[in-house]
């Protein structure tokens, strides 16, 4: 087994365990991309179709009972604006692709991994942020062809996203030591 004393370098790792995480980087790489694929190929679908958006989208909006349009232009802008915090999961997920793609090419230990799970942390946080607004602006969408006095402002805040930025945040902080303890051992490195 070879180990580098920092994160500095890459470092490929035999055995068992390093087998292990070979082939849990190619489960999730592959993971990763068809997660992503089926992501947006169901947001066109759900957007293509306005019998999906009142039957998928109106409800988890807590539009039940309004009156919305669903003309053409509506929808776009609808999928547009639900393309925002997918967009930062599209982010979200190329850096967890690159990371575990790292991992089943064998480097296991290189620089690149805190700064990958840095920048998974802090687009989990954006995505937390980014659903509840997104959220609010398809309400406001969905209701803006509407007289005045039937428009629409919801704003919802889900356990979903508190869990979502909780979980961005614990990826980010152990980014964060993970950088932190390849700096500390470079310095021993340099003392001995």
């Amino acid at each position: 087994m070879t180990i580098p004393a920092t994160l500095g370098t890459t470092a490929t790792v035999d055995g068992e365990h390093a087998h292990a995480l070979r082939r849990l980087g190619a489960g999730m790489c592959c993971a990763v991309a068809i997660g992503g694929a089926l992501a947006e190929i169901a947001l066109a679908w759900v957007w293509l179709f306005p019998d999906y958006v009142t039957a998928y989208v109106v409800p988890h909006l807590g539009l039940g009972g309004a009156s919305v349009s669903m003309d053409g232009v509506t929808r776009a802008l609808g999928f547009a604006v639900s393309m925002l915090p997918l967009s930062v999961l599209f982010y979200a997920l190329h850096q967890a692709y690159e990371l575990f793609d790292g991992y089943r090419l064998g480097r296991i230990l290189n620089a690149s991994a805190p700064v990958r799970l840095r920048r998974i942390g802090f687009a989990m946080l954006a995505l937390a942020l980014l659903r509840p607004l997104a959220n609010t602006l398809l309400g406001l969408v969905l209701t803006a062809s509407n007289p005045e006095g039937q428009r629409i402002l919801a704003i919802q805040l889900s356990i979903d996203d508190y869990m979502i930025a909780i979980f961005g945040g614990l990826i980010l902080a152990i980014g964060h030591a993970m950088a932190e303890a390849a700096r500390i051992a470079d310095d021993h490195r340099q003392i001995v």
